[in-house]
């Protein structure tokens, strides 16, 4: 795998995020993200949703236990008239770096390792906003590809 690069940064927008939030260990997300994505897929659109485009979010991760929260939504419009049962995430507008992942959606995790290595050299730092992969029109979930885009939130460093 090469080095990686910043494909672009964006001046994100303040989005709501609906779907299902789920905790995981870092050991097993290659099993677990991948039946959350198809319990995901069952619940169809969603009220008020906005397009078609999907959302993978890092809500957050904890090294010490090795676990992380990651949740599979879409944007909607408003939390109104959803499912109690459902996660709702509030994301705020920040300037994000955004990586391209050209592979297999089961090699992802490959290319949130690098980003993580990366953000420590970059200049920036985190700006504690959740992270996320963009499923887009591009992204064929049949096959596992089409090319993701990962969103990382970012401030300047120190």
């Amino acid at each position: 795998m090469g080095t990686l690069q910043v494909a672009r940064y964006e001046q994100g927008r303040p989005m709501l995020f609906a779907g299902i939030r789920r905790h995981h260990t870092f050991a097993n997300t290659s099993r677990d993200i991948p039946n959350q994505w198809r319990d995901f897929e069952k619940l169809g659109t969603l009220p008020g949703q906005v397009g078609v485009t999907a959302y993978g979010a890092i809500c957050s991760g904890d090294p010490k236990t090795q676990t992380m929260e990651y949740m599979c939504a879409v944007e909607v419009a408003s939390f109104d008239g959803l499912a109690k049962d459902l996660g709702r995430m509030r994301v705020p507008a920040v300037r994000y770096a955004v990586f391209l992942h050209a592979g297999a959606v089961d090699t992802v995790r490959e290319t949130w390792d690098q980003v993580f290595r990366w953000l420590p050299r970059s200049g920036m730092r985190s700006a504690h906003t959740p992270d996320f992969e963009v499923y887009d029109e591009r992204f064929d979930p049949r096959t596992g590809l089409g090319g993701i885009e990962i969103w990382v939130g970012v401030v300047p460093g120190r």
